[in-house]
């Protein structure tokens, strides 16, 4: 089950449960008081006809945990009174007070509050079965849908990257042959072809379910092949490295891309007159800095689809955030407008 699909389910299963929990908790409530109050009434009925047993007897009636005393009382109570505490209900009826051991009414308060508990706690468990049925049922289309949309843009950038990696090919055949004027136009192909390839493999992340194993490995040759390839496409920018010749645990396809796309990023937005892109990777940190164009609202550039240019997908940095969590890397960023970007990833 794909991330969105358990939240949905978790969210549809949890509204159907408490709804439920709720409302079987209410009448477990209203079940008690209600039996309670029988148990009361019938105590009260049992002492008036301990009462009457007393009279017909000539008062040699005896009942275990009833009593009775002689009083000069009048009143008549059908109630049971009972302070906190007391070790008896009693009942008053025309010069006798009947005493009854608050421990026989109480054993059977506390025996039908355990059989409440239990018949709640039963129906609790029906309907957790019943939620997850119904939770169940209600995410399948949605599920079919996705999947289908899945399958259908999963199939289509696969189909992509064939006419792209030919494009690509067939682009560095011709640098051999032509002049350089037409270099100039093979190199705007060559770049328009690397961009749709970018977007093919942060489509096959986005999509695919990849489980990352983490390795010991030096990120450096990572770290210069990157470079590579952006300083060929973009050649007014000036690139430095600062690193350390020590190993970080990550994955290397992982690391390929966040790098890939945090660059990219910055060379993209990048200003006109001596732009710069610095990268450290010491102590066990990777800082990637320029001194472009910088973002807005750097809270925001983790979320999808966000961005801040019509041209962009606002997949990238989504991504990168998604993959720096799979491995367990910590990343923030700083920016500011005008001024430049700083990304930060702790390994």
């Amino acid at each position: 089950m794909k991330n969105y699909e358990k939240s949905s389910f978790y969210k549809i299963f949890f509204g159907f449960f408490i709804s439920a929990s709720i409302f079987i908790s209410l009448l477990g409530f209203l079940y008690f008081e209600q039996h309670r109050n029988l148990i009361i009434q019938k105590t009260a009925m049992n002492m008036h006809q301990y009462l009457l047993q007393i009279k017909e007897t000539n008062f040699n009636y005896q009942q275990d945990g009833y009593s009775y005393t002689i009083s000069n009382t009048k009143k008549v109570e059908k109630e049971l009174p009972r302070k906190k505490g007391d070790k008896y209900f009693k009942a008053f009826s025309n010069k006798f007070i009947i005493n009854i051991d608050a421990k026989i009414v109480d054993d059977e308060i506390e025996t039908l509050k355990v059989f409440t508990i239990i018949l709640q706690v039963f129906l609790i468990v029906i309907f957790s079965f019943i939620s997850y049925i119904l939770a169940k049922k209600s995410l399948k289309p949605m599920v079919d849908t996705i999947s289908h949309l899945d399958r259908f843009i999963g199939d289509l950038i696969h189909d992509l990257n064939t006419p792209i990696t030919s494009i690509l090919l067939n682009t560095r055949m011709l640098r051999k042959d032509i002049n350089n004027e037409g270099l100039k136009k093979i190199n705007r192909i060559e770049n328009s072809a690397n961009n749709i390839s970018f977007l093919y493999e942060n489509l096959e992340i986005l999509l695919g379910q990849n489980a990352f194993q983490k390795i010991q490995l030096n990120i450096f040759s990572i770290i210069n092949e990157t470079i590579s390839t952006y300083q060929n496409l973009y050649t007014n920018i000036k690139f430095n490295i600062e690193y350390d010749d020590k190993d970080i645990c990550t994955n290397d396809i992982a690391i390929t891309r966040i790098l890939d796309n945090i660059i990219s990023n910055a060379c993209k937005y990048s200003i006109d007159e001596n732009p710069y892109i610095k990268i450290i990777c010491k102590n066990n940190q990777l800082i990637i800095q320029d001194n472009g164009k910088g973002i807005k609202y750097p809270k925001k550039v983790f979320e999808r689809n966000y961005t801040e240019n019509q041209s962009g997908y606002g997949i990238g940095m989504h991504i990168v955030y998604r993959l720096c969590n799979e491995l367990g890397h910590s990343i923030s960023i700083e920016s500011k407008e005008h001024e430049g970007t700083k990304v930060i990833i702790l390994f």
